[in-house]
């Protein structure tokens, strides 16, 4: 009896701990700087951690947490394009705009909505002048 109610217990325990699970992937996106002495980023997060390197390129880390363990979904919608930056020159200011999505559809799975949490970590030429985070100083 005693060994039914333990292993009815872990069996409990670990539904419960897979419940809150939670899937996430980590990618990178490069740009050329195309010459650039300014980043404008029209990106909505409140994890963005901005940091130099040396050359020219421009590379974005992001890491997408979901509220749902299925790896497969995250990555299916990771390489459908749903978090990739769109990048814009501007030639008169010399400024290379990186632009996430703005309309993105809400995921359900059984009815319930998934939650996204994506943090940046941008890797900028030490040669950037300034950098002008539009969407995260007004989150």
């Amino acid at each position: 009896m005693k060994t039914t109610i333990f292993f009815i217990l872990i069996i409990s325990l670990l539904n419960f701990s897979n419940s809150y699970a939670q899937a996430n992937l980590k990618f990178n996106q490069t740009f050329s700087s195309m010459n650039a002495v300014h980043v404008d980023l029209d990106i909505k997060s409140n994890d963005i951690i901005i940091k130099t390197i040396k050359g020219s390129r421009i590379v974005i880390e992001m890491l997408i947490n979901i509220s749902s363990p299925n790896m497969n979904l995250l990555e299916f919608i990771a390489e459908g394009g749903r978090y990739d930056l769109k990048k814009s020159f501007n030639d008169e200011t010399k400024t290379l705009i990186l632009t996430a999505k703005k309309h993105k559809d809400i995921i359900t799975i059984k009815g319930k909505e998934i939650k996204e949490e994506v943090s940046y970590v941008i890797y900028l030429p030490e040669s950037m002048q300034s950098v002008h985070d539009t969407i995260a100083a007004n989150f």
